[in-house]
């Protein structure tokens, strides 16, 4: 099963209206054509296959907050070298950074991923044909910026006016129109005014990367996970490793390039919800009982996880509310309890259900479009 590279992105404004309870991934849920073109290819056993393998694609955006990171011993070289010269090999032929061929309607997802990657590339001084082409690109989709018929990612005003200011800072002329930047630049300001005035602090902390050293990184890190991230997310985990050097920040980041090689996903893990995912799909085709023994497996492990207090299951209300819903309809005994801490939020929180940083590979995810 294959998740794609995009997390921070969504279909609107967590600041418009009521901000939602979740930043996570509505497209990450694997599309019933999937599961139907597999059957007509008789591919029984390539189901099977995907719950026993959930394959993340790898972000463009998140590996290049990676690559940003300076190594400690050395400030004016890069930690992940190879993350940086995963950046440089791997430009789409239009300049931009990203899932090749991607949606028309993701144009702001590709000038996020596109823009972190020509810093990255820029603060270490290599790579300036690639910069070239990747300015040229954002210099041709800049009308993306305020067209409100492109999908939003998540922070989106926030991540580009910090990116544009660390432009700033590098000599690096973004080619924008000054209206355009300033519409993002106010947005972004109001952002900031509600999630200091305590409605969104956990949105703030997820797009920390955005404000750079005006984050409180003290409250960011409040919100970090056992496993040493921040949100499962490398690019706001790389971002706290540059502004802290976080022991944990830095365990959690050699671990996932260890797993995944040069570069990283946009979320991980992820496995929990993604199998999930699988079930609820087969359910909605009426095919679930061709795959009772996965089922029961992935159910097994997730109920054992559930009575453990596992930190991947309950801190994320889509995840939560997916596992409570399918145990109790196969017959495990699972208390509503634990729904209890996300009913009465208010303010963005860590889910997997509306919204990400980065989209056009979660729309590929789990390995198809719709």
């Amino acid at each position: 099963m294959t998740l794609s590279h995009s997390y921070k992105l969504g279909l609107s404004s967590p600041m418009s209206g009521a901000v939602p309870s979740d930043f996570g991934l509505k497209s990450v849920k694997q599309s019933s054509s999937c599961v139907a073109i597999a059957l007509v290819e008789g591919s029984k056993e390539r189901i099977s296959d995907m719950f026993n393998k959930v394959e993340l694609s790898l972000s463009s955006y998140d590996t290049a907050w990676v690559a940003m990171v300076p190594s400690p011993c050395a400030p004016q070289s890069p930690h992940f070298p190879r993350s940086l010269s995963w950046l440089m090999n791997n430009q789409l032929c239009d300049g931009s950074w990203g899932l090749p061929d991607h949606h028309p309607l993701l144009i702001k997802d590709a000038l996020l991923s596109t823009l972190a990657c020509v810093l990255a590339l820029k603060q270490w001084g290599v790579g300036e044909r690639q910069i070239n082409k990747g300015l040229e690109y954002i210099a041709s989709n800049s009308a993306s910026i305020t067209d409100d018929r492109q999908h939003t990612p998540i922070g989106f005003n926030m991540l580009l006016s910090g990116m544009i200011e660390q432009a700033d800072c590098l000599n690096l002329n973004i080619p924008l129109r000054p209206a355009d930047v300033d519409s993002v630049s106010s947005k972004r300001n109001l952002e900031v005014k509600r999630g200091l005035s305590g409605i969104s602090g956990r949105y703030l902390s997820y797009v920390a990367e955005g404000m750079g050293s005006s984050a409180d990184w003290e409250m960011v890190m409040k919100y970090q996970r056992k496993n040493g991230s921040i949100y499962n997310s490398p690019a706001t985990t790389a971002a706290a490793l540059t502004h802290l050097q976080n022991a944990s920040c830095l365990h959690y980041l050699e671990s996932v390039l260890e797993k995944f090689g040069d570069a990283v996903p946009t979320i991980y893990p992820l496995e929990i919800y993604a199998r999930l995912c699988m079930i609820e799909n087969l359910e909605r085709l009426g095919i679930d009982h061709h795959f009772r023994n996965e089922i029961i497996h992935v159910l097994d492990d997730t109920y054992r996880c559930w009575l453990q207090g596992e930190e991947e299951l309950f801190l994320d209300i889509a995840t939560t509310a997916m596992a409570f819903r399918i145990l109790r309809s196969y017959g495990y005994d699972v208390s509503s309890d634990a729904l209890s801490q996300f009913a009465e939020e208010d303010h963005f929180c860590n889910t997997l259900e509306g919204h990400v940083k980065d989209a056009g590979s979660v729309l590929n995810c789990i390995g198809l479009h719709s």
